[in-house]
């Protein structure tokens, strides 16, 4: 699998854990998402909205990219300052900012070249460092930034008796005939 078709997978894998954690959060609206439970961002939702707020700030630094174009329609929605920000408290309104932010993700990677992967990107962090970076090992830290993050939540939703089923991207690796050796 080239590098290009693993962002296209993780991309994808991104996508259908985040609609688990709507599907999840939807089913049980009285869950108290709000709690401070001691996690990093503090809460469910406070964990949800840092995942949101990391995506605007790639995006953003990304669309000044000769690539990042398909992303540049993320700077309508509400922007943040900080990575502790709340941009959302309530899942009417968050649910479909993630699910816009996911397909950003897949159009913008289903848009790249094997050879924009080792492209530069040039970026100011919010602390004001700056650093250049390959932009396909970004792009790999903005999916394994997700899935971090969403394993805090995944834990948290357990400890409310809420199980959000299998979180394998092993589930979207397509089988193999047998046959092949």
């Amino acid at each position: 699998m080239s590098p290009l078709a693993h962002l296209g997978l993780m991309a994808r894998y991104n996508q259908w854990m985040n609609a688990k954690l709507l599907e999840l959060m939807a089913a049980h609206p009285h869950a108290d998402f709000h709690a401070n439970t001691g996690a990093f961002f503090g809460s469910v939702w406070g964990t949800l909205n840092h995942l949101i707020v990391a995506d605007l700030l790639w995006m953003g630094r990304l669309s000044g990219h000769k690539t990042g174009t398909a992303l540049s329609a993320a700077k309508a929605l509400p922007q943040p300052t900080g990575l502790n920000d709340a941009l959302y408290s309530e899942l009417g309104a968050f649910a479909p900012v993630r699910r816009e932010l996911d397909a950003l993700w897949l159009s913008y990677i289903e848009g790249l070249s094997d050879a924009d992967f080792d492209t530069p990107l040039t970026y100011r962090r919010v602390n004001g460092d700056a650093h250049t970076k390959p932009l396909g090992l970004v792009l790999s830290h903005v999916f394994n930034h997700q899935t971090h993050h969403r394993g805090q939540i995944t834990t948290l939703l357990s400890q409310m008796g809420l199980d959000i089923g299998v979180t394998d991207v092993l589930v979207l690796v397509p089988e193999l005939d047998p046959d092949l050796k």
